[in-house]
């Protein structure tokens, strides 16, 4: 019998698995924009796929950041936005949502505070009315102010059992020092008992306004829909007060990186690891690079990092690095829980890989395998309409081209091994990282005293 040869047998090799190509770009939906005469900036993302409709709206400079000594102030006032207006209780809102089979959240970070909800499109218009009466109508009433802070301090003192919120806290007090980001955003026991319904009623006042609002539509909603919904709801609302120069602080530290910092938690049979320093703005141009280069670091399962730590050493379940970035710089971190006995090893572990990457050229081999994870994962971050309205008020919020989500993948796919490697020698600073643990000082102060002073805090962060 003659084997038949024919151009499809010829041209492939079925023994092996086709070659992919590179990933292409992801169409981000084009949205529609427009700002109110009293400034409210309107962005609008048409979907009808399903009958539903998402709306986020972002308060910009109303985040913990502007909380002055009232750490906590942003938090609080956000959560009890929906905990009673003049026409509705905090009943009457949860009761009234659950109804309509729809979501109404709010909160804050540092860079501004969040309001969210969600409905079937049919129900929209009644959404819509119970949105715009706790964004306009607030009560702040005696009786939540207070219930909200005895929950919020029942929350911070659960915290100081938890190794890994001792290490963060402790981190962003080192790293940021004199900055409002040093605080926590939830607040402390005493400054939550300090604040006050005057303090509440003030920061609500100064930075809820039209001016301060992103509010984005997406979903089964049409422009002019949107817009009839804003001009019926929130036309009168009017702006006033917004400080034009926002107060800018210096990213210096009066912590020492020969110093290692212990939050004291004598019972812990593992530490809390944090490593890290001053990071970029959310903006950077170099951002995409940096994404590549951290990927490639610790910023994924296959990552240098999680193997070292992980798969060869066998000294946690997990670690990982990443860029915190926000409106200003943020921080850069590698975080890990590791056994109280391998703490200082895992410590010089995690240095060495940052004095690695910003030494020697990634492989080929890393640079695709990243590029394709990223590319692959980039488009999971768009199938929800929240999802992409959280995404398309980045764009504003952060000062971002049009084209950054229409262009991402190209540009992951543009970065050079040189590109990393400069990235690194530009951001990662090995020999200027802060350390800083939460774990068993008895244990584990000795084989950090080798190499570090040691500095240990108790959980309020009082010297000891």
């Amino acid at each position: 019998m003659h084997k038949i040869k024919n151009k499809f047998t010829e041209a492939f090799d079925r023994s092996k698995p086709p070659e992919a190509g590179a990933a292409k770009d992801v169409h981000f939906p084009g949205y529609y924009e427009t700002k109110t005469s009293n400034g409210i900036n309107i962005l609008v993302i048409e979907n009808y796929k399903i009958p539903a409709v998402s709306l986020r709206l972002v308060f910009k400079n109303a985040g913990s950041y502007f909380d002055g000594e009232n750490y906590g102030l942003a938090s609080i006032t956000s959560e009890l936005l929906t905990k009673g207006t003049k026409k509705r209780t905090a009943e009457d809102i949860a009761e009234e949502i659950d109804f309509l089979g729809a979501t109404l959240a709010a909160g804050a970070d540092w860079d501004g505070s969040y309001i969210s909800s969600s409905a079937l499109k049919k129900h929209i218009g009644k959404a819509v009315e119970v949105l715009a009466d706790v964004i306009l109508n607030p009560v702040f009433s005696e009786e939540e102010i207070k219930r909200v802070k005895e929950h919020r301090i029942s929350t911070i003192i659960q915290g100081k059992d938890e190794t890994s919120v001792l290490s963060d806290k402790l981190f962003n007090r080192v790293v940021f020092d004199n900055h409002p980001y040093s605080h926590p955003y939830e607040g402390t026991i005493n400054s939550v008992k300090k604040i006050t319904q005057a303090d509440i009623t003030g920061f609500y006042n100064k930075f809820y306004q039209p001016a301060n609002l992103i509010f984005a539509f997406v979903g089964a909603i049409s422009v002019d829909e949107a817009l009839t919904i804003v001009n019926d709801k929130f036309s009168d609302w009017n702006s006033s007060g917004i400080p034009d120069n926002i107060k800018t602080y210096d990213f210096e530290s009066g912590y020492s990186v020969k110093n290692a910092y212990i939050a004291d938690k004598k019972e812990a049979v593992q530490s809390s690891l944090r490593i890290g320093h001053i990071g970029l703005k959310r903006n950077n141009p170099d951002i995409i690079t940096v994404t590549v280069m951290n990927t490639i670091l610790g910023g994924f399962f296959g990552s240098r990092i999680n193997y070292n730590l992980r798969e060869k050493q066998g000294y946690t379940y997990g670690a990982r690095s990443g860029f915190n970035s926000r409106i200003q710089k943020g921080d850069f971190c590698v975080e890990t829980e590791v056994r109280s006995d391998v703490s200082c090893h895992a410590v010089q572990l995690i240095l060495d890989e940052l004095k690695k990457i910003t030494e020697e050229y990634i492989t080929d081999e890393e640079l695709n395998l990243v590029k394709n994870y990223l590319a692959g994962t980039f488009p999971l971050q768009l199938e929800t309409a929240n999802s992409v309205a959280s995404k398309v008020i980045n764009l504003k919020l952060y000062d971002l081209d049009k084209d950054y989500y229409n262009t991402y993948i190209s540009r992951i796919n543009n970065v050079t091994k040189d590109d990393v490697l400069k990235a690194a020698q530009k951001y990662l600073k090995p020999d200027d990282c802060y350390t800083v643990l939460s774990g068993n000082s008895e244990l584990i102060k000795k084989d950090f005293s080798k190499y570090w002073n040691v500095v240990v805090y108790d959980a309020d962060g009082n010297q000891i």
